[in-house]
């Protein structure tokens, strides 16, 4: 059945363009069976558009992204825009942060007013849907002033990584997030340590914040083949907090043979090529670039992989790219980073500190074709974790029934 809310609209930042945001390839078809049509409303317009589930359409900014609001938007937001920007005072650090970035926040406060002064005039023809912000971030400030001047809007959001955690922004804090908070009506972290950390800097709000983990789809086991030599995978941009060149150290000093294949792209990939090259010849790499989520997918499917490794320094959730991995049964070696923690445990990998000694990673590596993980046993448990704790077919049912209110079963697929 579907829900008693017919329709949701969902704003993303890029989704469904380009290629990021690949985990909402598994959370929208589960969206799709609780409502009647899901409205995808993204900020930016970039890249390919991909293909979309039944009952869910793509709206397309109007305008520019940056645009902002008119002389009369601002005569009738005029309110609600001197609150967003009195809320600044309980996110900045000093006073002297506002009046640093002033111009820049001033526009941000124009921005969010024309954003929901749109949004507004688009209610009015509407069904009363349920307002979804996937990313606690600019749409979550527009939908928070539409929720100030009309409460009866159900809007609640996510926090993930750079949305959530001060240290991630660029400026070292969050404006607007107070405001938002004061007017969102549940925040839903991806990952305990999320869930944790909003309640311990925003506690007057503490009663809004629950965890909802995401969840990956069912593509059966990765197939199995003798580790001789080891295979292993990694899947993420090549960005300096993702640290590919600390992995590369520790390919430098395995001493039996291993395959390594590299999933992603970014501005360090010509550097990294640079330093893989002279890794001793027992260790052969594969740079597979970016692909597209369905790919890596089928890639997964059909070729052997021992292990997957990430050695992120600021994981924002629970790192999709290693849940996927779970999902096929592929043990994890993961750092401590973000929300990792919910997901690389005895029953799915080894969770190594933040900052690991490289030498000793190697020394696992040496050892794993003699190790416990070396098994279909073990591999048949790492499977059967993620599939009780973020098969997304389990996970969104359950967030649609609890956080999105709709209180009934979800129609068939």
């Amino acid at each position: 059945m579907k829900s008693a809310k017919k329709e949701l609209w969902l704003f993303t930042m890029r989704y469904p363009y380009g290629k990021g945001e690949a985990f909402l390839e598994n959370e929208l078809p589960v969206l799709c069976r609780h409502f009647e049509r899901v409205v995808v409303m993204p900020e930016f317009v970039e890249g390919a558009r991909r293909s979309m589930p039944a009952y869910a359409i793509v709206r397309d900014p109007e305008g520019s992204p940056y645009q902002r609001a008119t002389l009369w938007e601002l005569v009738r937001y005029f309110t609600r825009a001197f609150d967003l920007w009195r809320s600044l005072r309980e996110d900045a650090p000093a006073p002297e942060a506002i009046t640093k970035e002033r111009r820049w926040l001033l526009n941000r406060v124009l921005q969010a007013v024309h954003r929901a002064a749109f949004l507004e005039r688009m209610l009015r023809t509407a069904d009363a849907p349920v307002l979804y912000a996937y990313w606690s971030h600019d749409h979550a400030t527009a939908l928070a002033l539409v929720r100030a001047g009309d409460p009866r809007v159900t809007f609640i959001s996510r926090a993930h990584g750079f949305d959530l955690y001060k240290h991630q922004h660029a400026r070292g804090w969050i404006p607007f997030r107070n405001y938002q908070l004061r007017h969102v009506e549940r925040n839903y972290a991806v990952s305990t340590a999320g869930l944790e950390y909003l309640r311990e800097q925003y506690p007057a709000h503490a009663n809004k914040f629950a965890l909802s983990t995401l969840g990956t789809t069912d593509h059966g086991m990765n197939p199995w083949t003798d580790p001789q030599p080891v295979r292993i995978v990694s899947c993420s941009f090549l960005i300096p907090r993702k640290r590919v060149d600390l992995w590369i150290d520790v390919l430098s000093r395995v001493t039996v043979p291993v395959e390594w294949t590299h999933f992603g792209d970014g501005p360090e990939r010509a550097l990294l090529e640079a330093r893989a090259a002279s890794l001793p010849s027992h260790v052969r790499v594969t740079w597979m670039g970016g692909k597209s989520n369905t790919e890596i997918m089928a890639w997964y499917a059909a070729h052997p992989v021992h292990l997957f490794a990430l050695f992120s320094e600021l994981e924002g959730g629970v790192a999709v790219a290693a849940q996927e991995a779970a999902s096929f049964g592929i043990p994890l070696l993961v750092t401590d980073s973000g929300g990792v923690r919910d997901l690389v445990n005895e029953h799915t990998g080894l969770l190594l500190p933040t900052h690991p000694d490289v030498a000793e990673v190697a020394r696992w590596i040496d050892a794993f074709a003699g190790s416990r993980w070396c098994s279909a046993e073990a591999r048949a448990g790492v499977r059967a974790y993620w599939q009780s704790h973020f098969h997304a077919t389990t996970v969104f049912d359950r967030f649609c029934l609890e956080a999105l209110g709709s209180g009934k079963a979800p129609s068939q697929p």
